[in-house]
């Protein structure tokens, strides 16, 4: 971190660069070198940077009206925003509260969900289950309920413990050659309801495709409809963390779409604005909506900025340009293309041990020995060491991750451009990773 300035950085030992433009999927440093994003900022600017058309519209409404606060007031532009994400859902969601970012709407789907038990006379019902190897949010509410070892480290006294159980992770499967791994996995969830007592448990969250602490572990088929189906039969509601997936990202509008449920409660954020504004949301369906109102319920939490005129411009103009040049498509496309090519160019590395993902959330798990799926030690940072040769030798932004192997160990990396990228430009990410790895495992000895 620089001294010659006033940011207080993530890494108070690294030097970063200073990026002063951007242009696509391409940012400029002050010397005009150019950096590809291949982490999309990271995993926010889903439509790349320097996007006039979302820059405009968000320069008309903050001239029209900047403000407005939700206890005062409604706006048409937010009416429009959130009718354009209940449709983007195919009216699985019937209301969208907006928020400022993803630990945001974690926090107000867990209190969405009491408020849910508490109006419908169940008050007991207050836990929020969650899995280990997840990733909610930073604040302290979304922190409890994550399972990210490293993210939780330190700050363990101030995180009530409610119930984590196993993730669907089948790379590394808590029960070996589990012919049933997928219904025994999230039969896991049952037991713990069973254990913590039913009549206390309010809702299950869990990211329908891991983030970045499984970097894009894709749950295996059956697993999400047996969730669903305990949650059903306990009262529980399932909330979807959406924050990263949401959007189009993984090639669908929403990831639970590859699943064949619908959850009751979905967060979402990151590509909701395309990186142009501070924006998340939280939606719930009809069900949910009707269980909050009943004794004339209502629902007073939120945050100052939350339905914000200026956020709600922003999407809008974002989901008009998803749809207007098929990004979403795009996506799905793209992102065969981006494993396809991660599969034929990188896999032969003796320290790539999986490529994992769908749509253009695709992840890397990187592995001491192939045969044994053994991890490196975490004193090694084998992944951030890519991340930093990527920067450092190949001007690419990667974004790395380590404790995937339950929390002790296992490093990662995430792939994840803009929806705007083009088979070349994947060609390009795809190369600069090839020499990264390089570059490591030749300091590794292999």
């Amino acid at each position: 971190m620089s001294d010659k300035n006033c940011v207080l950085s993530l890494d108070f030992h690294r030097e970063y660069p200073r990026v002063v433009s951007g242009k696509g999927i391409y940012m400029y440093k002050e010397d005009g070198t150019e950096i590809i994003d291949g982490a999309s900022g990271p995993v926010l600017v889903s439509l790349g940077h320097g996007n006039e058309e979302i820059a405009d519209a968000m320069k008309e409404q903050a001239t029209k009206l900047a403000f407005a606060h939700r206890d005062d007031c409604v706006t048409p532009v937010l009416e429009e925003s959130c009718r354009l994400i209940v449709e983007a859902s195919d009216y699985d969601l019937a209301k969208i509260f907006q928020v400022c970012g993803g630990s945001e709407a974690t926090e107000m789907a867990i209190k969405m969900a009491r408020r849910y038990h508490i109006q419908r006379g169940n008050a007991g019902k207050y836990k929020i289950i969650s899995r280990w190897q997840s990733y909610h949010g930073i604040s302290n509410g979304a922190l409890a309920v994550s399972g990210f070892s490293k993210r939780r480290k330190g700050y363990e006294p101030y995180l009530p413990e409610m119930g984590h159980i196993q993730p669907a992770y089948t790379y590394r499967p808590w029960i070996a050659n589990d012919e049933n791994y997928a219904i025994n996995c999230a039969r896991a969830l049952e037991n713990e309801i069973m254990a913590q007592g039913p009549d206390t448990v309010a809702a299950f969250i869990a990211e329908p495709i891991s983030g970045m602490s499984l970097c894009a572990a894709v749950p295996p088929e059956g697993y999400f409809e047996e969730i669903r189906r305990i949650c059903d039969k306990y009262d529980v509601l399932l909330i979807l963390d959406e924050v990263m997936t949401g959007m189009g990202r993984t090639g669908k509008m929403f990831a639970y779409k590859h699943f064949n449920i619908v959850p009751d409660i979905v967060t979402m954020g990151k590509s909701i604005s395309g990186g142009y504004f501070p924006l998340a949301a939280v939606g719930i369906t009809q069900k949910v909506y009707e269980g909050m109102a009943e004794k004339n319920g209502n629902f007073p939490p939120g945050f100052s900025w939350s339905g914000n005129p200026l956020g709600a411009a922003v999407n809008v103009a974002v989901m008009k340009y998803l749809k207007k040049h098929n990004l979403v498509d795009n996506c799905a496309k793209m992102g065969d293309y981006l494993k396809a090519q991660l599969e034929k160019k990188i896999m032969h590395h003796p320290i790539v041990g999986d490529i994992r993902g769908k749509g253009l959330m695709i992840g890397v798990e990187l592995v001491k020995d192939k045969a044994t799926k053994e991890s490196f030690p975490m004193s090694e940072q084998v992944a951030f060491r890519i991340q930093e040769a990527a920067l450092e030798d190949e001007n690419m932004l990667i974004e790395a991750s380590q404790g995937c192997n339950k929390g002790q160990a296992g490093d990662g990396l995430v792939i994840s451009p803009a929806f705007i990228i083009n088979k070349e430009q994947i060609d390009d990410i795809v190369d600069r990773l090839d020499k990264a790895i390089s570059t490591v495992e030749k300091e590794l000895g292999y």
